[in-house]
């Protein structure tokens, strides 16, 4: 199927979770992260969630981070729709969020993170492939950041499904992830 195809049967499929089956599913993908070797991870840049629109709840990511791994910086992403770019903002008592005029929470204000300090980024889509690719909203933000990182950054993905067999359209532009998180299990294409 094409990206295009996916999307609409994902965005469904997320619609259709009831509230039971939203939280099982990131208990699932929660303990999968917390499988995560976090060891040489100083930043991770980790995407805040539409809770309306049942994306995987990267608060529970976070709020373990702050309980477990409290030296491990997390930093948010603020987009820019005018040049289809984001930027990185630190979660600490400077940050400020709120939802932009597409319903995503993000930074207002805080202190900015450059790109080259981030050694982690947690991916959102709404389905991958078995050759580690991604499906997201179809505006290519991830792909452009991931595209300018530095080298040896770790991209991780979340989903709250399994992998399709292939996306049918992947292109050059298109960021390869290393592993995905999914409810019950991790796929790692970085062996």
């Amino acid at each position: 199927m094409t990206k295009s195809q996916l999307r609409i049967e994902y965005l469904a499929k997320r619609r259709q979770l009831t509230g039971d089956e939203y939280a099982l599913l990131n208990n699932g993908l929660l303990k999968q992260f917390q499988q995560l070797d976090l060891t040489e991870v100083n930043t991770i840049h980790l995407f805040l969630p539409i809770i309306e629109n049942n994306e995987p709840n990267t608060h529970l990511i976070r709020n373990s981070l702050k309980e477990t791994q409290p030296h491990i910086k997390v930093v948010f992403p603020k987009t820019d729709f005018a040049t289809l770019r984001m930027k990185s903002y630190a979660d600490d008592t400077e940050l400020i969020i709120e939802k932009n005029s597409y319903n995503i929470p993000e930074p207002v204000s805080g202190n900015e993170v450059g790109i080259y300090q981030i050694d982690m980024v947690i991916l959102p889509m709404l389905v991958f492939d078995e050759q580690g690719y991604r499906v997201g909203y179809g505006k290519g933000f991830y792909d452009r950041f991931c595209a300018q990182c530095k080298p040896g950054i770790k991209f991780i993905g979340l989903s709250l499904f399994d992998a399709v067999k292939c996306i049918q359209d992947v292109n050059q532009y298109d960021v390869r992830m290393h592993a995905c998180l999914t409810p019950t299990g991790n796929w790692d294409w970085n062996k």
